[in-house]
């Protein structure tokens, strides 16, 4: 009968730190989060305070600016930023791949029903898989992307490497 209590109390434990937007790793090889914050199109901080980078990801600046389908500049760095919010809005299960730059934990998230979040946001265009880990994750949902004119492929943008540099439109 202890045993059960135990079981669950620690079940109670769990379900409240989750729900309450806090973040729980057990052996530390993945996190259990609940409805982050996004921070920019690959980022995101937990209720504690975590920060977190979708690995293999790369996205538009929150302040990046691309061309509309009419030629018009938009704010896609701002739409790729929600479409990562609408997408992490709920319980997610994320793999932990490492650490980037000392604060930022590397992760790869799928949402309650199992979808790879980053999968999902490069298929739609708002995110592009990251060349430079070595990796070739997520090419084939860049290229459904581009060949549909989703996203940031609507009629052009700089790669948001190339922006962090200082090339615009």
């Amino acid at each position: 009968m202890k045993r059960r209590t135990a079981l669950a109390i620690t079940g109670a434990v769990l379900a409240a730190t989750v729900l309450a937007g806090g973040a729980v790793a057990g052996d530390r090889d993945y996190v259990l989060l609940s409805h982050p914050e996004a921070i920019d199109g690959r980022s995101f901080i937990d209720g504690s305070g975590a920060k977190y980078r979708l690995h293999a990801v790369i996205a538009p600046r929150v302040d990046q600016e691309c061309k509309g389908v009419g030629g018009e500049p938009y704010a896609c760095g701002e739409q790729s930023r929600d479409a990562l919010a609408r997408m992490i809005d709920g319980i997610l299960t994320c793999d932990l791949v490492g650490r980037d730059d000392g604060e930022w934990q590397s992760v790869r998230c799928f949402d309650f029903a199992g979808r790879d979040i980053a999968s999902r946001l490069i298929a739609l265009g708002w995110a592009l898989p990251d060349r430079s880990v070595g990796t070739l994750d997520y090419v084939m949902d860049e290229l459904e992307a581009e060949a549909g004119r989703l996203g940031l492929w609507q009629n052009g943008f700089v790669d948001p490497s190339r922006w962090r540099a200082g090339v615009r439109l």
